[in-house]
C-alpha cells in the first residue's frame, strides 16, 4: 500500500509539474506541436528591436532601480534567455544577424565601419532580409545601419529592406542627426530632414508607428527590424528622458552621467512601448512575435579608447563592449510571443543562443504549415533555436544542449582593428563549449587590462552592491604577456576563477575547434576611411549628406578565403 500510495503523489507531482511547464504528454522533444496556442497556422509577424550598448545591469527585471515598465512588460509575458551571446561590438553583431554567420566568416570580424570607410557588409551573402523575402514578408528597418554605405549595393534597400527609415553610421547627434558634422538620416537611401530637432529616438518611435499602421490591413506578413542608437552616446536627453531617475544626483558628475545615460535608456524603453501600443492599434498584436536584446554589452571603460562615453554597466558580469568577457557579449535578451503557452511566459531559459541563430529561426517560424523540428539552412552558421522556444523544453535536461553546445564567441585582432586592414585577424579567440568559455590570443583587449580595478564596477546607484574580484587573465610566453583563461561561466558567471591550468584536456579540445574556425575564416573586409570631402560633396537643403559612389565592392574588398598562413 504504501508503495501504491507513493506512486500516486509521484504521478501527482509529475501532472503538476507537466501543467507547469507546458503539457509534455504524448509529445516527442522535437515535436512542434505544442508550442502555441495559436492553431491558425498563419505566418507571425516578426519584430527584433536592437538595443545599442545597452549593459545587462540597465534594465529593471536585473536591476529594479533602473526604470523600464515596458520592457519589464515584454519579459513578463515572454521567455528571458539567459544565455544569449552577441557580438563584442556593433557592426560585428549586426552583420552576424543579417547573414547568420559568425563575423570572421562575413569579413566584419575587426571592429566596426567607421564614417566614409570604403567597405560594407558583403554584396556575395545573402540578408534575413531576403529570407524573409521568400517566405513572403513586407520587410523593413527603422534605426541605425551601421553595415556601410560607400556603394548603393551596400545600401539597406539593396539588401532586401523594402522601407528603411534611419541612419548610416553607427551614432550621431541625437538632435541634428550628424556625425562629424554630415547628415546621417536616410529614408530609402535618400537624404531626410523631417522632423530634424527631434530627438532620434521619438523619431524612430513615430517612424515605428507609422509603418506598423501603413501595414495594418496589408495580407502579408511584416519582419520589421528596429535598431534605435539609444542608450549609446552621445549622451543627450530632452528633459522629461532626464527626470525618469530623479533619483540620481546631477550635481554629481559621475550621477549625472549615469543619470543621463538612464535617459537613454528611459528613450528606448518608451520605442518598445510605442511599438507595442502600435501593434494593438493595427490589429496586429495577437500574431506578432518581438525579440528584444542589445547588440553587444554595455558601453563601460573598455570603450573609452575610442572615445566612447562609457556610463552603462553589465554588473555582475565582468567587463564590457569590445571585450571578449561576459560583459561585452551576453547581453539582456527576451523572446515574446502572444501565442506561448501561458505557464511558459514569464520563465527563463538557458539553452547557448547565439546571434547568428536568429536568421533561421526567424525563418522557421516565418514557414507556412507544420514546423519541421529538423529545419536546416545551408551556409549558414546559426541553428534554428525554435525547438527550444517550446512548451517542451522543460520535459527533459536533455534539450539544454540539444540544438547548440559550442559557439565561437568571437574570433578576431582586437588591437590592430584600425591598422592593417590586411591582417589575419585570427590572433584572439573567445570559444563556449557548454559550460565553458575559453579565452585565448595575444592582445589586451580581449580583457582590457587598463581597467582592472573597474571590470566588475558597481552602477552609481547601487554602492552597496558586493565588490568582485578575481584573476586577470595575463600569462607571460616567451617574455610576451598573453592571454590565457578558462571559465565555468554557468557556476561563475563573474568571470573569476582561471581553470585554465586546471583543465589543459578540455583547453586543448578548445583551442582545436579555434584552429577549425581559422580555416573556415575570410579576410577581412575592413577599410580605413577616407576623408570626408572625398565622400561627402553631396548637400542637400544645406545640410552635407553622404555620397553612395565611393567604392566597388568587388574591387575595395573582395571576399577572399584568409591565407593559409594564418592558421598553420
Amino acid at each position: 500500500m504504501r508503495t501504491l500510495a507513493a506512486l500516486v503523489v509521484l504521478a501527482l507531482a509529475l501532472r503538476i509539474e507537466s501543467r507547469r511547464t507546458g503539457t509534455c504528454k504524448h509529445a516527442r522533444l522535437d515535436s512542434p506541436r505544442d508550442y502555441y496556442r495559436d492553431r491558425s497556422r498563419r505566418q507571425p509577424n516578426i519584430i527584433y528591436i536592437m538595443a545599442d550598448d545597452l549593459g545587462w545591469n540597465d534594465v529593471g527585471f536585473h536591476n529594479h532601480k533602473v526604470i523600464t515598465p515596458h520592457i519589464d512588460a515584454l519579459r513578463a509575458k515572454g521567455i528571458e534567455l539567459t544565455q544569449s551571446y552577441m557580438q563584442p561590438v556593433c557592426s560585428a553583431s549586426r552583420s552576424s544577424f543579417m547573414t547568420g554567420r559568425y563575423p570572421s566568416n562575413n569579413g566584419l570580424q575587426l571592429l566596426v565601419i567607421l564614417e566614409e570607410s570604403q567597405s560594407c557588409l558583403p554584396v556575395e551573402h545573402k540578408t534575413i532580409f531576403q529570407y524573409m523575402k521568400d517566405e513572403g514578408y513586407v520587410t523593413r528597418q527603422v534605426g541605425k545601419w551601421h553595415l556601410g554605405y560607400c556603394d548603393e549595393s551596400c545600401l539597406p534597400k539593396a539588401r532586401g529592406v523594402d522601407e528603411f527609415r534611419g541612419i548610416n553610421t553607427g551614432a550621431a547627434d541625437y538632435f541634428n542627426w550628424t556625425e562629424k558634422g554630415v547628415m546621417q538620416k536616410q529614408v530609402n537611401g535618400e537624404p531626410s530632414i523631417d522632423g530634424i530637432g527631434t530627438h532620434l529616438t521619438v523619431k524612430d518611435t513615430s517612424d515605428v508607428r507609422e509603418l506598423i499602421l501603413d501595414h495594418k490591413r496589408s495580407r502579408e506578413p511584416m519582419f520589421m527590424w528596429i535598431t534605435t542608437t539609444a542608450p549609446h552616446d552621445p549622451l543627450q536627453n530632452t528633459e522629461d528622458m532626464f527626470q525618469v531617475h530623479s533619483f540620481l544626483d546631477a550635481a554629481d558628475h559621475e550621477e549625472n552621467r549615469r543619470r543621463t545615460y538612464l535617459g537613454l535608456v528611459s528613450a528606448l524603453d518608451s520605442l518598445v512601448g510605442g511599438t507595442m501600443a502600435a501593434l494593438k492599434e493595427a490589429d496586429m498584436a495577437d500574431n506578432t512575435i518581438i525579440v528584444f536584446s542589445s547588440d553587444n554589452g554595455g558601453a563601460t571603460r573598455s570603450a573609452a579608447f575610442g572615445g566612447q562615453d562609457y556610463y552603462a554597466n553589465n554588473y555582475p558580469l565582468r567587463n564590457g563592449k569590445a571585450t571578449f568577457m561576459e560583459g561585452g557579449v551576453r547581453v539582456p535578451t527576451v523572446y515574446y510571443d502572444p501565442r506561448l503557452h501561458p505557464n511558459s511566459q514569464g520563465t527563463e531559459r538557458d539553452f547557448l543562443m547565439h546571434v547568428t541563430d536568429w536568421l533561421p529561426t526567424f525563418v522557421q517560424l516565418a514557414k507556412k504549415g507544420r514546423k519541421s523540428p529538423n529545419f536546416k539552412l545551408d551556409g549558414v552558421d546559426g541553428k534554428s533555436q525554435v525547438a527550444n522556444l517550446g512548451s517542451t523544453y522543460f520535459c527533459s535536461e536533455e534539450r539544454k544542449y540539444k540544438i547548440r553546445e559550442d559557439m565561437l564567441v568571437a574570433l578576431t585582432d582586437a588591437t590592430n582593428m584600425f591598422m592593417n586592414p590586411s591582417t589575419c585577424a585570427t590572433e584572439d579567440a573567445a570559444y563556449r563549449w557548454r559550460d565553458y568559455k575559453l579565452l585565448y590570443g595575444d592582445q589586451y583587449y580581449i580583457v582590457d587590462p587598463t581597467t582592472v580595478p573597474t571590470e566588475w564596477k558597481k552602477p552609481e546607484e547601487s554602492p552597496e552592491l558586493a565588490e568582485i574580484t578575481g584573476d586577470d587573465c595575463h600569462r607571460e610566453v616567451d617574455g610576451q604577456i598573453v592571454i590565457r583563461c578558462l571559465f565555468n561561466v554557468v557556476d561563475d558567471p563573474s568571470e573569476t576563477t582561471n581553470l585554465y591550468d586546471d583543465e589543459p584536456e578540455l583547453v586543448a579540445q578548445l583551442l582545436e575547434r579555434i584552429e577549425e574556425a581559422k580555416m573556415d575564416a575570410v579576410k577581412p573586409v575592413y577599410r580605413a576611411s577616407l576623408g570626408i570631402s572625398d565622400a561627402t560633396t553631396m548637400t542637400f537643403v544645406d545640410h552635407l549628406v553622404p555620397r553612395h559612389n565611393y567604392c566597388t565592392p568587388s574591387v575595395h574588398f573582395p571576399l577572399e578565403p584568409t591565407d593559409s598562413v594564418c592558421y598553420m
